[in-house]
């Protein structure tokens, strides 16, 4: 390979702090745009600025899917599944004994991404919530099935947690509390408010955006983890363009 080529380095600390910079903004304009749509009459704006008001209510509103924020977020969660894969593939060389927990990692973000974009656990809200008859803080009914699925997450990946330092240990179990927290915990918390308040309202849109933002900032802390944990224990991360010379 030539030492020559160009590169581009992955700064951990850069690409964290950018990330919640972005974040700050999104919840931002999302907050911003929801005070808009429940406060703002159009009969005080020009027609002309109707439009951009639409944008900034429907495609910056962290807790409606498919737009600017899911996009995001799908981006966040398949750069980890990409962090994982890698420090698998590192793994499988030297034939570690976690290599296909890594790879199992890198599998179930890649899930999340697919699912970000496609909204498939929702499929479930409907047929677990006619099954159980529940309601309150389980409004949205496939968080049922998703503590489930954490509790065996946890309890098949405690050796791999417990091997690794106590640096990583802090740095993965924090990032994951708060993405997944975010993730089920709030939206828990979201049916009760759902329940109590409405879904129609700038309270409850207000608080969406706030647990949204948990997820894409715990997203963000777990690529800074898996970045720094690629130098630690592999070296500085650069992404080489390789120039053909024929």
């Amino acid at each position: 390979m030539n030492t020559n080529s160009p590169y581009l380095k992955l700064n951990a600390n850069r690409i964290l702090v950018l990330n919640l910079g972005i974040i700050f903004i999104l919840v931002g304009l999302s907050i911003l745009g929801q005070y808009l749509r429940f406060f703002q009459s159009y009969a005080d704006i020009r027609p002309w600025m109707e439009v951009g008001l639409d944008l900034l209510i429907h495609k910056f509103d962290l807790n409606a899917e498919t737009n600017i924020p899911t996009w995001y977020n799908t981006i966040l969660l398949l750069a980890a599944s990409l962090f994982f894969f890698i420090i698998a593939k590192a793994k499988s060389a030297s034939r570690d004994r976690f290599r296909y927990h890594w790879y199992g990692l890198a599998s179930l973000w890649l899930y999340f991404s697919i699912d970000e974009l496609a909204v498939l656990h929702e499929t479930l809200i409907k047929p677990v919530r006619n099954m159980t008859n529940l309601s309150n803080w389980f409004y949205f009914a496939w968080v049922v099935p998703g503590l489930i699925f954490l509790a065996v997450l946890g309890i098949a990946y405690l050796g791999f947690f417990l091997h690794l330092s106590p640096r990583f240990k802090i740095l993965l179990l924090a990032s994951t509390l708060l993405y997944f927290g975010g993730a089920v915990g709030g939206e828990m918390l979201s049916g009760h408010f759902a329940q109590t308040i409405g879904l129609r309202n700038f309270t409850f849109a207000a608080y969406s955006s706030l647990e949204e933002s948990l997820e894409l900032i715990g997203a963000s802390l777990l690529i800074y983890t898996l970045l720094r944990y690629i130098e630690e224990k592999f070296g500085e991360f650069r992404v080489i363009v390789i120039r053909n010379k024929s």
